[in-house]
């Protein structure tokens, strides 16, 4: 019974999504701009089945794994998977209209704003009390990936090594946070210029220039090895091994070197390729969303129990849910923790300040500092201060045995050059805006840009009414070529006769 109810909650639940999703792409097809009532209760019917999709789904694991479930973990687990699954419905429909349908009715385009506030706090407070029905019922550590080879389907867990296709979650959800950094920079984009897709290109050398920062900032710090048993790059090279410096499949990626390289290589392209576009205005909207990828992207340290913080008590953290605090765990026995001591949990520190620092510099910072006094481009600048000022306070918690470099020392001195290098950045601008205004430019810079910063289509001469039109690929008339030897045409008198 398990199996088939995780099989229909599933299809439910995937069923939903695709019933809105055939639903909104009807109603950007069409226009629509108000949802009828009968539409509004069929959105609702796939909301309702996201949500019966999730409980059904639960209630298989719960069967399938025999959890010998008590009535309250139970009541958190079915309230909980149905909140959350019916709220995600609810989001993805929500920010559908929120970024790409603002022509839509104004009350029902307010009340989409609202619901998708609501939503996300939803989301989030719901999949915490699903995981607290069934935290205890899990086997920890839980699962990192999975492997498809000749065994067949394998569920991966942190530490193993599987042959075949392998996909660990660690890599899926750095793409989502990339994804959504992504949507966000693409939309507030449209709102400048009138148009979605300006950052498409932009993006797809932006994320591999990422990566590859990423791993050339970790060989660069781990060249001489870490504490945390991490390949020792100079002794690889000497062994004729240098060819696993770009073996990014078996870890070593550092954020601090990711963004820098994400930044550069976006800007360049932006620089070269978007003339059209206020490249300072792209820094400010595109790399404070970094900050959200970045939050989205530590939950693969949670999954690969890697890059925590000191031992600690679990009592000593109340307020974290019970499942993070026991794949926190400090080891385990027969898939649960062997004691009440887990690792601080630096991933989820991270990515809270991460998420406060995209608030705060983007809907904060952004209103409060008033673009008559705010140069374009400070607020990516401040998205470095940020950041440095984030780790350098979290370095201290970090274990040991994860701290790069020999001496532990390397990203904290890191962070402090992404501080000063954002101080550079606002002084470069501030300079650059100086220098533009004394040289009478506008403050705006790209082709057909209006004087705000708006994007317009260049104006096509028309013809003059008065004047004759044009004959379009018309033929010249072919001038008929004369012999030299042949004899002169007579011309005509009047009243000569042709006969004569």
């Amino acid at each position: 019974m398990g199996p088939f109810l995780i099989i229909l909650g599933w299809a439910l639940i995937l069923g939903a999504g695709a019933f809105l999703f055939w639903r909104f792409r009807f109603f950007h097809k069409e226009g629509i701009k108000e949802i009828a009532k009968n539409e509004f209760n069929l959105l609702l019917l796939g909301v309702g089945a996201a949500g019966v999709g999730g409980i059904c789904s639960n209630i298989g694991y719960a069967l399938a794994g025999s959890w010998n479930i008590d009535a309250v973990h139970y009541v958190f687990l079915l309230i909980g998977a149905f909140l959350f699954y019916a709220s995600v419905a609810v989001f993805g429909c929500t920010f559908y209209i929120r970024y790409y349908r603002k022509d839509l009715k104004a009350e029902q385009y307010k009340l989409s704003n609202k619901l998708l506030i609501a939503s996300t706090l939803i989301a989030i407070c719901s999949f915490i009390m699903a995981g607290e029905g069934m935290a205890i019922y899990l086997s920890y550590p839980l699962v990192s990936g999975f492997s498809i080879n000749d065994k067949g389907w394998v569920w991966t867990h942190y530490g193993e090594s599987h042959s075949g296709f392998t996909v660990n979650w660690y890599g899926v959800v750095i793409v989502l946070g990339a994804v959504l950094a992504y949507k966000l920079s693409d939309h507030h984009m449209y709102l400048k210029y009138g148009k979605h897709g300006i950052i498409d290109t932009c993006f797809l050398i932006a994320f591999p220039c990422g990566i590859i920062a990423a791993r050339i900032w970790y060989v660069v710090g781990n060249w001489n090895g870490d504490g945390a048993g991490g390949p020792n790059f100079s002794e690889l090279c000497a062994n004729g091994q240098w060819y696993r410096i770009f073996a990014i499949w078996e870890g070593g990626l550092t954020i601090l070197g990711g963004a820098v390289g994400g930044i550069l290589g976006g800007v360049l392209y932006m620089v070269f390729k978007r003339k059209w576009v206020d490249v300072r205005f792209a820094m400010d909207v595109i790399v404070p969303t970094i900050l959200l990828a970045q939050a989205i992207g530590r939950w693969g340290n949670f999954f690969n129990h890697e890059v925590y913080g000191n031992e600690t008590s679990m009592g000593n953290w109340p307020l974290i849910p019970t499942w993070v605090k026991y794949q926190m765990a400090t080891g385990f026995e027969n898939g649960l923790p062997v004691s009440n001591t887990m690792y601080i949990p630096l991933f989820l520190i991270e990515g809270f300040f991460n998420v406060l620092g995209y608030i705060v510099i983007y809907h904060i910072v952004r209103r409060l500092w008033k673009e008559k006094y705010r140069p374009l481009g400070c607020l990516a600048g401040c998205y470095l201060i940020w950041y440095g000022i984030v780790r350098i306070i979290m370095e201290p918690m970090r274990d040991p045995t994860f701290n790069m470099g020999t001496n532990g020392m390397w990203s904290v001195w890191n962070s402090m050059v992404y501080i000063i290098l954002g101080a550079a950045v606002i002084g470069f601008f501030y300079a650059f805006a100086y220098w533009r205004k004394k040289k009478g430019l506008p403050v705006w810079i790209g082709t057909n840009v209006t004087a705000d910063g708006k994007w317009a289509k260049p104006v096509e001469k028309k013809p003059d009414a008065l004047e004759a039109p044009k004959p379009i690929n018309a033929a010249k008339p072919k001038e008929e070529t004369k012999d030299p030897l042949s004899a002169p045409k007579k011309i005509k008198r009047p009243g000569e006769d042709e006969n004569e």
